[in-house]
C-alpha cells in the first residue's frame, strides 16, 4: 500500500512494524499461521471475493546476478533499467537513469558512499539474498495461497468483488519503503516489493516466517484493492449518513482504514489492546480529540474548512486514520469475532463505531469514545 509502508505513525505501534520474527513457524507444506494466532486477518475467509496474485521475480534474479560479477560491467545497468519493476521503481524516485548506473557502479566499490539506489548492501549481502529469494520463490503457490487467504478475510460476504495484483520482487528501491504500488503499462495495479528491505528486520528467521512476512505484505494490498471495489459498490459506504452529521467524514475515513491498518502489524502483536495499550490509548486519545474538535467547529466554517483540509492530505489516511482504525477493528474482532467485524463493515461506518461502542463497554482496557462520537451512534 504505499501503503501503511510499515510506518504508523505514533511512537510504540512502529516498534513491531515489520517484525516478522515473531511468527511461529508452521508445517513445512505451508507457511500458515498457528492456530494460536489472534490476529483477524487470519480468520477463514467468509466472502465468493478473490485476490488474483501474480509473483514476478525476473528483477530481483537478474539484480543479483549482476551484483554477483567479480567486477561491473557498465552495460548491465542498461540491461536492468529496460525491466519493468526497475524502470517503474526509477521513475517513482523522479530520478534520471545516470543516477542508477552510477548507484549501480558504487555497488562495486570498496567503501561506503550516499546512494539513492542502495546496491551496494545488496553486494554485500548477496550471499544471504541469493538462497532466502530462492527458497521463497521454491515455495510460490504457498506463498500466493496464503497471501490470497489473508487479502479476503476480512471482507463482508453480501456481496463478491474480484481484483488482480502483480508483484513483483526487486532490490534497491530508493528512500526508505519497502514497497511501492503503481500502474503497470498494462493498466492494472503492480506492486513492486524491495525483497531486502521487507525481510531485513527478520533476518535469522525459518522460511516459514519470511513467507508469512511477504504474504501480509502482499495481502494489505490485495485487501486494499477488494476492499475499495466492495465499498465503491455498497450504499452503506457510497451514501451519505446524516445521522453522523459533521463527523461524517472523519469516522469514515477511519472506519475505511481500518482493514489497512491491521495489516501493518504482525500476527504476534495480537490482541494489541494488550500488547501495544499504551499506543493504543494514545490512537483513541487522539481520535476523540479530532471528534471533539469537528464538533466545535459545527458554526465555525474556517475552522470546518482546516479539519476538512487535513483529512484530505494524501498520508492522513496512512498515518493518522489506518492506525487508529486497526485499534478499533482489532478491539472489534476480540469482542464479537471476526464475523462480527465483518457485520459491522458490511453496515457501514456508524456500525463500525457503534461495535467498538459496544466492546468498550465490556473491556475496561478499552479506550471510551468521545460523548461527540457517542451521540451521534444512537
Amino acid at each position: 500500500m504505499k501503503r501503511l509502508a510499515l510506518a504508523l505513525a505514533f511512537a510504540g505501534l512502529a516498534l513491531c512494524l515489520g517484525c516478522a520474527g515473531g511468527a511461529a513457524p508452521g508445517p513445512a507444506s505451508a507457511p500458515a499461521p498457528t492456530g494460536s494466532s489472534r490476529a483477524p486477518y487470519d480468520a477463514p475467509p467468509e466472502s465468493g471475493s478473490t485476490v488474483a496474485i501474480r509473483v514476478d521475480a525476473k528483477a530481483a534474479r537478474q539484480i543479483l546476478e549482476a551484483l554477483s560479477r567479480p567486477r561491473l560491467d557498465a552495460a548491465d545497468a542498461k540491461v536492468l533499467q529496460d525491466l519493468r519493476a526497475v524502470s517503474l521503481a526509477i521513475r517513482d524516485s523522479t530520478r534520471t537513469p545516470d543516477v542508477f548506473e552510477r548507484d549501480f557502479a558504487l555497488a562495486f566499490q570498496s567503501e561506503n558512499q550516499p546512494a539513492v539506489f542502495d546496491f551496494k548492501s545488496v553486494r554485500d549481502h548477496k550471499d544471504l539474498w541469493q538462497p532466502l529469494l530462492e527458497g521463497v520463490l521454491a515455495r510460490e503457490p504457498d506463498l500466493v495461497r496464503l497471501a490470497q487467504r489473508r487479502s479476503a478475510s476480512l471482507l463482508p460476504a453480501d456481496a463478491a468483488v474480484s481484483v488482480r495484483l502483480d508483484v513483483d520482487f526487486t532490490f534497491a528501491l530508493a528512500g526508505l519503503e519497502d514497497d511501492l504500488v503503481v500502474r503497470s503499462p498494462e493498466g492494472s495495479e503492480l506492486m513492486i516489493i524491495d525483497f531486502g528491505k521487507a525481510l531485513t528486520d527478520s533476518e535469522g528467521a525459518s522460511l516459514d516466517a519470511h513467507l508469512s512476512r511477504l504474504s501480509r505484505l502482499i495481502a494489505g494490498e490485495g485487501c486494499r484493492l477488494a476492499w475499495n471495489a466492495y465499498r465503491e459498490s455498497s450504499p452503506a459506504w457510497k451514501k451519505a449518513d446524516p445521522q453522523l452529521g459533521q463527523l461524517e467524514p472523519l469516522l469514515k475515513m477511519v472506519a475505511g482504514s481500518s482493514l489497512l491498518g491491521l495489516f501493518s502489524v504482525d500476527e504476534s502483536f495480537f490482541p494489541l489492546s494488550a500488547w501495544l495499550k499504551d499506543p493504543m490509548k494514545r490512537a483513541l486519545d487522539d481520535l476523540n480529540r479530532r471528534a471533539d474538535q469537528f464538533a466545535q467547529a459545527q458554526e465555525n466554517l474556517d475552522a470546518r474548512m482546516e479539519l476538512a483540509a487535513e483529512l484530505r492530505r494524501p498520508d492522513f489516511a496512512r498515518r493518522v486514520a489506518g492506525p487508529i482504525g486497526a485499534f478499533l477493528a482489532d478491539a472489534i474482532a476480540q469482542d464479537a469475532g471476526p464475523a462480527g467485524l465483518r457485520a459491522a463493515l458490511r453496515a457501514g461506518p456508524r456500525a463500525f463505531f457503534a461495535a467498538y461502542d459496544r466492546a468498550a463497554s465490556k473491556n475496561r482496557d478499552l479506550t471510551p469514545l468521545a460523548k461527540a462520537i457517542k451521540e451521534k451512534l444512537k
